[in-house]
């Protein structure tokens, strides 16, 4: 017999706090690596129209409270990673502009 809706949540509710705690950490690769099992487990725990119960809906607000402090970490990063271009982009031009100035 296969897992119950709870144990599936319950592994899917670990996944996702392991998930934010490398998105913590900066480590997106670890993270990307957990999503797919993840949602395999979520489609897994609602594969089912069974009627969610208490235990369910929590497991799920958690979850959501984990993703969101995820998408948090995610755009934090991102934010990051796109000032460092722009601040490299403008020292290229800043060069570019140096050489041309001393031809």
């Amino acid at each position: 017999m296969g897992r119950s809706r709870h144990q599936l949540l319950d592994d899917a509710l670990e996944m996702s706090r392991r998930m934010a705690q490398h998105g913590d950490a900066g480590e997106w690769d670890d993270v990307i690596a957990l999503e797919p099992e993840r949602r395999q487990l979520l489609e897994q725990a609602f594969a089912t129209h069974a009627p969610a119960d208490e235990l369910v809906a929590d497991r799920v607000r958690a979850i959501l409270d984990l993703d969101r402090r995820l998408m948090a970490r995610s755009t934090e990063a991102r934010d990051r990673i796109a000032a460092e271009i722009g601040r490299t982009a403008k020292a290229r031009k800043a060069s570019d502009a140096y050489r041309s100035a001393s031809r």
